[in-house]
C-alpha cells in the first residue's frame, strides 16, 4: 500500500500518565477500524448497518472492547471526522481515552491488529501537506507550535500556521509571473503588443517591490529562527567563582547544586529562561582548570 491509500495510528498525546490521553487514526479504513473496537453506549447512536460511523464531527460515548473476547479496556470519547473536513483530508477518528501508559498502548494494539499500521513521526502532518490542507510553510509552523517556549514564538508560529508567509511569498510570485508573461509576450508576439515593455518601471518594481518584500521576507525568518531556537549562553569560569550561584540566582531557583567543593559541576546543567519573550539557554559547566579527575576532566571538555 502506499503511504496515502494505507491508514495510519498512532498516540497522540505525549507519554507518560495524564487525566486523557488520544489515539489518532487516519485513513480510508479509519472509521472500520475504530467501529471494530468501539462500543457506543448509545444504542440510538447513529450507524451504519456495518457498524461504522457516519456522521462527521460527531462526538460519540462509549467502550473500547477486545472484539475476540469482549473484554473492555476503557470507557472513551470517539470523534469522527471525515474526509475532506479533517486535518488530513482524510477520514480521521480520534478516541480519546484515559492518559495512562498500559491503557493507551493497549487500544493502539487493538487498532493496529484490525488493519491500521504505526504512523511515521510526523506523517500525519505529511498527509496533510500531500492532500493539499497545508504548504510547506504552515508544516513548519506546526512543529513551531509545538516546540514554541515564549508567547512571542508562539505569536509568530501561530500567524504562520494561519497563511502570513504562504500570502508573502505568493504576492512575490504573482509579481514575477506578470512580469514574465509580459516580457515573453513582447518577445514572441511583437507585432501584437501594442506598446513596447516600459523597462525602467520594471526595474523599479524589481528593485523597490520584490526585492523589498524578499528582504522583508529574510528579516521574518531571521527574526523567527532567533525566537524559535533562542539565544545560547554559556557560563564559563575558573572552579568557585559563582557560576553555579550566578545560574540560580538568574534562574530563581536551585538549579545548580552549589558547595564550598571545588568539581561540583562536572556535566554541563542548561535551563531556559524567558527574557523579555527571548528563550535564552542558560549553560552552567566545569570550572576550567588543570585536574587529574577523568571525570572532571570530561566535564571541563
Amino acid at each position: 500500500m502506499t503511504m496515502t491509500n494505507s491508514t495510519i495510528a498512532a498516540i497522540a498525546t505525549p507519554t507518560g500518565s495524564g487525566g486523557i490521553g488520544i489515539i489518532k487514526i487516519s485513513g480510508q479504513d479509519a472509521a472500520s477500524v475504530a467501529a471494530s473496537v468501539f462500543r457506543p453506549s448509545d444504542r440510538n447512536a447513529v450507524f451504519s448497518k456495518d457498524g461504522i460511523p457516519v456522521q462527521s464531527h460527531h462526538l460519540y460515548h462509549g467502550y473500547i472492547a477486545d472484539p475476540q473476547n469482549g473484554r473492555i479496556l476503557d470507557e472513551v470519547l470517539l470523534t469522527v471526522m471525515l474526509a475532506p473536513h479533517s486535518y488530513t483530508r482524510e477520514d480521521v477518528v480520534e478516541i480519546q481515552a484515559h492518559g495512562g501508559f498500559a491503557v493507551l498502548n493497549a487500544i493502539l494494539n487493538l487498532v493496529l491488529e484490525r488493519g491500521a499500521r504505526l504512523a511515521d513521526p510526523g506523517e500525519f502532518t505529511k498527509r496533510a501537506y500531500i492532500n493539499g490542507r497545508i504548504d510547506l510553510t504552515q508544516a513548519e509552523a506546526v512543529i513551531d507550535i509545538i516546540n514554541a517556549k515564549t508567547e512571542s514564538s508562539l505569536e509568530i508560529a501561530a500567524a504562520q500556521i494561519r497563511g502570513s508567509i504562504k500570502e508573502r511569498i505568493e504576492s512575490v510570485r504573482d509579481t514575477l509571473l506578470f512580469m514574465l508573461i509580459e516580457t515573453e509576450a513582447a518577445i514572441d508576439f511583437p507585432d501584437d503588443v501594442e506598446e513596447s515593455i516600459d523597462t525602467d518601471t520594471m526595474t523599479q518594481v524589481l528593485e523597490k517591490e520584490v526585492v523589498n518584500q524578499l528582504n522583508g521576507l529574510i528579516d521574518q525568518y531571521e527574526n523567527a529562527h532567533f525566537l524559535r531556537d533562542g539565544l545560547k549562553v554559556l557560563i564559563a569560569g575558573r572552579p568557585n567563582v559563582g557560576k553555579s550561584s550566578l545560574m540560580n540566582s538568574l534562574l530563581r531557583k536551585d538549579r545548580a547544586i552549589v558547595t564550598p567543593v571545588p568539581g561540583t559541576t562536572r556535566d554541563v546543567i542548561e535551563e531556559t529562561l524567558n527574557i523579555r519573550g527571548i528563550p535564552v539557554i542558560i549553560s552552567d559547566t566545569a570550572g576550567l582548570h588543570k585536574t587529574d579527575d577523568p571525570i572532571e576532566i570530561l566535564g571541563i571538555k
